[in-house]
């Protein structure tokens, strides 16, 4: 684009027929070959083209139609277009006598508390002006509201003129919505709700603006109690529409690893209608509390009443009742302490006589397989202290110079591994302290470190221990897995099991094989559920089912697969059966005006059972054509859900079963709490608030993340 002439020419301003400060004062004159009203901005993706001199900074640059020079020029602040034809100093002359400038001029300074926290458009004329969209000025006098904006300014942005761009300092501020985001900025930082009260806040926020009135800490908990309601009927809604059935998982929190009150969370776990796997927390309440502290017995009362007097079962069964659950669960996985309640054991017959679980609910009582693991590499384990004696020599070795220190430094910066926490499981600790050494090893393959002996006990020992972590990370994770990964990662663990088992190192082999016998009662008490979301992994079905179970049980496997067959089997009738009773029902509707009824209602019923039947026999051609049809090729990238919503019309009815079936969670926490000896814990600033506003704060929490 040229840039435009500066040189002055009155003489060519009275040709055009301009006045002196460039308006036309001949607009029909022939000898004007444009138009001023007539010429348009330059647009490139949207943004106004402007030259480089700083001028144009305050105006708009119009052309005239089949010109590429600058012929007119808008001033946008009043609007008024003048003559940029041949030269550009009537703008700075309009500059100084502008009308709408001239009752303008702020302060700057004076904004810069504000302007540092909010994105508002500042007139880049000399940094002295706040332009507003309407054109006018605002003196710093006045109160000027100024609300965060959504969108950041991109590189497209900063070049659009004020006038495009003044609307996003001119919203009408309002106090409601801003508690609101404050409210949620404490629920998702977990800070306490009495940081609305701390002067220091208070000032913080009058300095950003000083028409907002800073809530109190009771404000903040109305404000946390209405957006809990809101939020939770979107939830409600949500799974409505969602699944056909649901999973649940259940675990304890507390506020600390000796603390005198634990708490109950149910999550709820389903594919949403995008197909995306979901996992939600829908009740949040006391489990046990052993407390004598009469102040924390009082903010506890209300909850000790409604909850502790029935344990898990009447917390549970109290969720799934006001979540509208009780049709359409599918499974419960749940740590060991929920597991052990004496009431929680009788929740399961509770519920399958009142018929709320499909198939006698073979696929509800899920252990929490964090639990497992963390059991058979407990602190008593021998196999730990063996390997931590070895380790703590290295240590106290490798410690005793600098040299070692920087050496040992280098190691472990180069580790690709995650340090543990503080409170991080024994296990964890020696896995870490294990990879160290073995790194240490490779990279200074020179220096004396143990006897041959001990460092296959370290390898053997550490190979153990990294596949438990890698279970861990992958079933644990933050991102929930589909169960169609279940049985290959624990299968991981097993074989790993088995190979280290058989090492010459007597001792060891003897604590491998105590470890594997206590895996072994796991898996025999899981391979069907652990089985079922495999076969309706395209890549394997009973193919690799068949496959593993003669390696895990030899001769006998034709009975375990034969009981996973009947299993999928009979759930498939199950949800064959929900699918076509509405259809069942809708045919007992009027037809032709003739009714059915009195003594005769039931007539057709005959005729109903043998539709039904022959419409079940059809839809069970469903499970036999996905069974018949050809493995997929195993691709580590290939998303399971993905597929089925691909093929949910093909397979209409396996689809919503296999949906269901893979958002079963194999645990109840994620990694970081399973690694931990404290566990899931609830802050510390919402542990004195009554237990009711706690489930809000947990539940928004989780729910806005």
């Amino acid at each position: 684009m040229d840039n435009v002439d500066e040189h002055d020419s009155d003489d060519m301003q009275a040709e055009a027929g301009l006045s002196s400060d460039g308006a036309p004062r001949f607009r029909n004159k022939k000898s004007v070959a444009w138009d001023l009203d007539k010429c348009k901005p330059q647009l490139v993706k949207g943004v106004i083209q402007r030259p480089s001199t700083e001028v144009w900074k305050d105006f708009i640059p119009l052309y005239a139609e089949g010109e590429r020079k600058v012929m007119a020029a808008e001033c946008v602040s009043c609007h008024k277009r003048l003559n940029a034809n041949r030269n550009t100093r009537y703008l700075n002359q309009h500059n100084q006598t502008c009308p709408a400038r001239g009752r303008t001029i702020i302060n700057q300074d004076e904004l810069s508390s504000v302007l540092a926290n909010v994105e508002v458009q500042i007139s880049e004329h000399g940094g002295k002006f706040l332009k507003c969209s309407s054109g006018g000025r605002t003196r710093v006098g006045r109160r000027i509201s100024a609300s965060p904006t959504t969108k950041e300014t991109g590189p497209e942005d900063q070049n659009k003129s004020p006038a495009q761009t003044g609307h996003s300092i001119s919203r009408k501020f309002d106090q409601e919505a801003s508690c609101q985001e404050l409210t949620k900025m404490i629920i998702l930082h977990g800070h306490p709700l009495s940081i609305v009260e701390h002067e220091e806040m208070r000032s913080f926020a009058k300095s950003l603006n000083p028409e907002f009135d800073m809530a109190s800490s009771t404000d903040v908990e109305e404000y946390s109690s209405i957006l809990f309601q809101k939020l939770k009927a979107d939830l409600h809604q949500k799974i409505a529409v969602s699944s056909h059935r649901v999973s649940l998982s259940a675990s304890l929190f507390s506020h600390g690893s000796k603390a005198s009150v634990k708490y109950l969370c149910l999550s709820v776990h389903f594919v949403d209608s995008d197909w995306k796997l979901e996992r939600r927390i829908i009740k949040f309440g006391v489990f046990q509390s052993s407390t004598t502290n009469l102040d924390r017995m009082i903010h506890l009362k209300e909850a000790r009443v409604l909850d502790c007097e029935g344990g898990p079962f009447n917390l549970i069964w109290k969720a799934i009742r006001d979540w509208g659950l009780d049709q359409k669960l599918l499974s419960l996985t749940s740590v060991g302490d929920i597991r052990s309640n004496e009431q929680f054991s009788k929740l399961k017959d509770f519920l399958n006589q009142r018929k709320c679980l499909p198939i006698g609910g073979a696929l509800y009582n899920i252990v929490c397989v964090d639990d497992v693991l963390n059991s058979i590499v407990s602190e008593e384990q021998p196999l730990l202290h063996l390997v931590g004696d070895i380790l703590e020599k290295f240590i106290q070795a490798h410690m005793s110079s600098s040299l070692s220190q920087h050496q040992l430094i280098e190691v472990m910066t180069n580790m690709s591994l995650r340090c543990p926490q503080e409170d991080a499981k024994l296990w964890h600790k020696i896995c870490f302290g294990l990879e160290v050494l073995l790194h240490f090893k490779k990279a200074f393959p020179s220096e004396e470190l143990l006897s041959a002996k001990d460092i296959k006990t370290v390898e053997s020992v550490c190979n153990i221990l990294r596949v438990f972590y890698h279970v861990f990370d992958v079933l644990c994770g933050p991102v929930c897995p589909t169960a169609n990964v279940y049985f290959n990662e624990l299968w991981i663990i097993r074989t790993t099991l088995e190979e280290e088992a058989s090492t010459d190192h007597t001792e060891l082999a003897s604590m491998v094989l105590e470890m594997q016998e206590a895996f072994n009662k796991y898996w025999q008490n899981s391979y069907v559920w652990l089985s079922a979301p495999a076969v309706l992994d395209p890549r394997f079905k009973f193919s690799f089912i068949e496959f593993r179970l003669k390696q895990a049980f030899g001769t006998n496997a034709a009975k375990y697969v034969s009981i996973i067959r009947d299993t999928i089997w009979e759930l498939f009738l199950e949800y064959c059966t929900a699918v076509d009773e509405p259809r069942v029902d809708r045919s007992n509707c009027d037809s032709g005006g003739v009714k059915v009824g009195g003594l005769y209602k039931h007539s057709l019923k005959d005729w109903d059972e043998h539709v039904s039947a022959q419409t079940r026999g059809q839809v069970l051609t469903e499970l036999d054509k996905y069974l018949d049809d050809c493995l997929l090729p195993r691709k580590d990238d290939f998303d399971v859900l993905n597929w089925w919503m691909d093929n949910s019309t093909k397979y209409p009815t396996l689809s919503i079963m296999a949906r269901d079936i893979l958002a079963i969670p194999a645990s109840a926490v994620h990694c970081q709490a399973a690694l931990s000896n404290e566990g899931l814990v609830v802050h510390k600033q919402w542990c004195k608030l009554n237990i009711k506003m706690i489930e809000a704060l947990v539940c928004i929490r989780d729910w806005i993340k």
